[in-house]
C-alpha cells in the first residue's frame, strides 16, 4: 500500500477530517491544515512525474486491492469491484493540473472569513474527489469519487456564492446529477458487456478495454451504439456543451473567484477526461462511427460560445462562454481520432484549465478592488493598477491563442488533426479563434484602457501574496507554449496506443 497515488488521493480527505476537530475560531490552523493537505499531494505528484517512464504507454504506479466481490451478482457472472489506482500518459497531466490548481485555490481562499472551517472542509472533499477521478482504474470507484465532487460544490455555491446562490447551487446539482446518472448507466453497461463476453464481470477499465478490443465484432454493434450515446450525452452535460451549458455561466457568476478557479481549472475537465479515457480508450469504433456528428457539435460549441461571449457584460460569464468555445475544440480534435487531434484535445484541456484558473484569480483580485465585474462599470483601471491590468492582458492573450503560450500550440495541434478528417468543419471552426480575439480584446479595452468607470484613487496593485498563484500559473502556461514537448512527450505513447486501437 506504499503507493504515492493513494497518498495523493487520501491526504486531502485526511485534512478535511482533521479540520473537523479544530475549533472554529482557530482560522490560521484550519488554513494551514488545508494548505498542507494540498501541498504534500503536489510534492507527491512531482515525485510521480519525475519517476514516470515516458516511453511506456501502459499504467504505472498501479495499486490493485480487492474491495467488493459478489459471486452471483448476475446469472453466472461473478462481480469484482476493486480499489484500483494507476496513472498513464493520459491521466498524469490531469493529476498534475489538479495538484497545482488545488494548492493555488487554497491560497486564493486564504482571506475567507465566513464559516472558514466549513469552507475548507468542503473544499478539501472536492479536491479528494478530483484526485480520485483521475487516479481510479475501477469504473465504480471512479463514479464514487465523481459523486464526491457534487455535494461539496453544492455547499460551496449555496453558502459562499452570490445573491442567487441557492438557485444556482440547486441547478448545478441537478445538471451534474443527471450527467452522473448517464455515466453510471453507461459504466454498468460496459462492465456487463465485458463480463458477458469474458465470463467475469469487473469494473476495471483496463480489463474492460482489453475485452472490447479482443472481442471486436463479438460485442453487438447496437449495444455499443446505445452505450456510447448515453455516455456522450452525459459528457455533454458534464462538460457544459451546448445545449446543456446554462449551468456553467450561472455557476461562475455566483461562485467566489477561488471556487471558480477549481471549477474552471479542474472540475470542468472531467467530462473531457471521460471522453478520452472511455470514449477513445474503450469505444474508439463508436468515436469513428459518430465522428462527423461529434465534430459538428464541437464546431457549434466553438462558434456559439464565442458569439455569446461577445455580448456578455460580466467578466465571469464571458470567461464561462469562452471555456465552452475552447472545449468545442476538444470535441473537434477527439472526433478526428488522429494522433494530432487527440494530442491537441489533451493540450487544449490542460491549457484551458491553467488559463481559466489564472483568469478567474485575476478577475477575483479585480473584483476585490472595484466591487464589480460588470464591464460597463469598469474602465481605465490600468492607470491605478498597471501590473494587475498587465497580467490580465497576458491571460487574455493566452486565451485567444498568442504564440508562445499554451493556447496557441493547443489550437494549432487540434486543428491540424481536425483538418486531416474534417477539412470543411475545421475551417468553419477557425472562425472561433477570430471571434475570441474580438471579445477578449474588446473586454480588455473597456476594462483597462477605456475611460475611467469609477474612482480608484489609492487602490492597491498586485500584492506580494497574489504574485505567487499568478506567476506559477503563467510559468506553466508559457512553459507549454515554448516547450510543448514537456506535455507532448508525456502523453504521446498512450495516445499512440489509442490511435492504434482505433484503427
Amino acid at each position: 500500500m506504499n503507493n504515492p497515488l493513494l497518498y495523493m488521493t487520501l491526504l486531502p480527505l485526511l485534512g478535511a477530517l482533521l479540520i473537523l476537530f479544530v475549533p472554529r475560531d482557530a482560522k490560521s490552523q484550519i488554513k494551514s491544515i488545508a494548505l498542507a493537505a494540498t501541498a504534500i499531494p503536489l510534492a507527491l505528484a512531482g515525485i510521480v512525474y519525475s519517476r514516470f517512464d515516458q516511453t511506456v504507454s501502459g499504467m504505472q504506479f498501479q495499486l490493485t486491492q480487492d474491495w467488493i466481490q459478489i459471486p452471483y451478482a448476475f446469472p453466472d457472472l461473478p462481480l469484482r469491484i476493486g480499489f484500483d489506482l494507476g496513472v498513464d500518459g493520459l491521466s498524469m497531466p490531469f493529476l498534475l493540473l489538479t495538484a497545482v490548481v488545488s494548492v493555488l485555490t487554497v491560497l486564493a481562499s486564504w482571506k475567507t472569513a465566513l464559516r472558514t472551517k466549513e469552507y475548507f472542509f468542503w473544499l478539501l472533499l472536492l479536491i479528494t474527489g478530483l484526485y480520485g477521478v483521475f487516479a481510479s482504474l475501477d469504473l465504480f470507484v471512479f463514479f464514487l469519487f465523481l459523486e464526491l465532487t457534487l455535494i461539496p460544490m453544492y455547499f460551496l455555491l449555496g453558502i459562499w456564492g452570490g445573491e442567487r446562490k441557492e438557485k444556482v447551487a440547486t441547478k448545478f446539482l441537478l445538471y451534474r446529477g443527471l450527467a452522473s446518472v448517464g455515466i453510471l448507466v453507461s459504466f454498468l453497461a460496459l462492465a456487463y458487456g465485458a463480463g458477458y463476453t469474458s465470463g467475469q464481470m469487473s469494473f476495471n477499465m483496463m480489463q474492460i478495454a482489453d475485452v472490447f478490443r479482443q472481442a471486436g465484432e463479438g460485442i453487438p454493434f447496437d449495444f455499443k451504439n446505445w452505450v456510447f450515446i448515453v455516455l456522450f450525452l452525459a459528457i455533454l452535460i458534464e462538460e457544459a456543451f451546448f445545449p446543456f451549458h446554462t449551468w456553467l455561466p450561472d455557476t461562475h457568476e455566483q461562485a467566489t473567484s477561488a471556487v471558480s478557479m477549481i471549477v474552471g481549472g479542474v472540475l470542468m475537465k472531467v467530462g473531457a477526461y471521460v471522453l478520452l479515457r472511455i470514449g477513445v480508450g474503450v469505444l474508439p469504433d463508436m468515436i469513428a462511427y459518430f465522428g462527423t456528428a461529434i465534430a459538428l457539435i464541437g464546431v457549434i460549441n466553438i462558434a456559439y460560445g464565442a458569439m455569446v461571449a461577445m455580448v456578455q457584460k460580466d467578466w465571469r460569464r464571458l470567461l464561462a462562454f469562452s471555456t465552452i468555445s475552447h472545449m468545442g475544440i476538444v470535441l473537434l480534435g477527439v472526433a478526428s481520432l488522429t494522433q494530432f487531434g487527440l494530442q491537441g484535445a489533451v493540450f487544449m484541456t490542460i491549457s484551458s484549465g491553467l488559463l481559466s484558473a489564472l483568469l478567474f484569480f485575476l478577475i477575483g483580485a479585480m473584483q476585490t478592488r472595484t466591487k464589480t465585474l460588470q464591464i460597463d462599470e469598469l474602465g481605465g483601471i490600468s492607470r491605478q493598477m498597471p501590473i494587475l491590468s498587465g497580467f490580465l492582458l497576458v491571460g487574455a492573450l493566452g486565451s485567444l491563442g498568442l504564440p508562445g503560450m499554451s493556447g496557441f500550440v493547443s489550437e494549432i495541434v487540434s486543428f491540424i488533426g481536425a483538418f486531416q478528417k474534417f477539412p470543411v468543419l475545421a475551417a468553419v471552426g477557425t472562425v472561433g479563434i477570430i471571434l475570441a480575439a474580438v471579445y477578449m480584446l474588446w473586454a480588455m479595452q473597456r476594462t483597462t484602457f477605456g475611460p475611467p468607470g469609477m474612482a480608484l484613487e489609492g487602490a492597491q496593485d498586485v500584492t506580494a501574496f497574489e504574485y505567487v498563484p499568478i506567476l506559477i500559473l503563467l510559468a506553466f502556461i508559457i512553459l507549454i507554449g515554448v516547450y510543448p514537448a514537456v506535455l507532448g512527450d508525456l502523453i504521446n505513447p498512450t495516445l499512440t496506443q489509442f490511435v492504434k486501437i482505433g484503427g
